[in-house]
């Protein structure tokens, strides 16, 4: 009843243990959409992959992800077992580019249920590899039969619990 309140695009958040939250779409700049949460917490999504989140402490200002990763092609298939480099910029305190290797797998099927329809998903898994200060994270995707993120499970720095999302009314240009 609330997703259906709201006239725009929206998501379903959850950061840690806390208590799911609504954010909506503030903004769209280019590929890269902005969303807001009542508290302001900034959340950018590229393709609903967390490239940039603000308004908390050790803020992600940036991933530069790697030009094979899904969020630039849509296609996880393709990299799957492939070794991707993306270059992670941290606030508070600040690390300029630090270089993360990652592995995307594909960890099964999953029908999930959003606003009462079932969706048929993929899951992958996104997996660390080495890095300079040794930030273990494990990311997971439901990715419908269209190839896009519907729901998510991604760590964003490594002082703060992962992020939770579910799109749960999509943005259309």
């Amino acid at each position: 009843e609330e997703v259906e309140k709201v006239p725009y695009a929206s998501k379903q958040a959850r950061i840690g243990r806390s208590k799911n939250s609504l954010i909506v779409l503030e903004e769209v700049n280019n590929d890269i959409l902005k969303w807001t949460t009542s508290n302001f917490v900034k959340v950018y999504t590229k393709e609903n992959y967390v490239i940039k989140l603000t308004g908390l402490g050790n803020e992600l200002s940036n991933i530069d992800l790697d030009k094979l990763h899904p969020a630039n092609t849509k296609n996880f298939d393709d990299i799957l077992s492939k070794e991707l480099v993306s270059f992670y910029t941290f606030n508070f305190p600040n690390l300029f580019r630090l270089p993360v290797k990652t592995i995307f797998s594909l960890e099964g099927y999953e029908e999930i249920n959003v606003l009462g329809k079932n969706l048929k998903c993929k899951v992958y898994k996104e997996e660390s590899l080495e890095n300079l200060i040794n930030w273990k994270f494990e990311n997971y995707f439901w990715v419908s039969e269209d190839s896009e993120i519907i729901k998510s499970s991604q760590f964003f720095s490594p002082k703060n619990p992962q992020i939770n999302l579910l799109t749960t009314k999509k943005y259309k240009k």
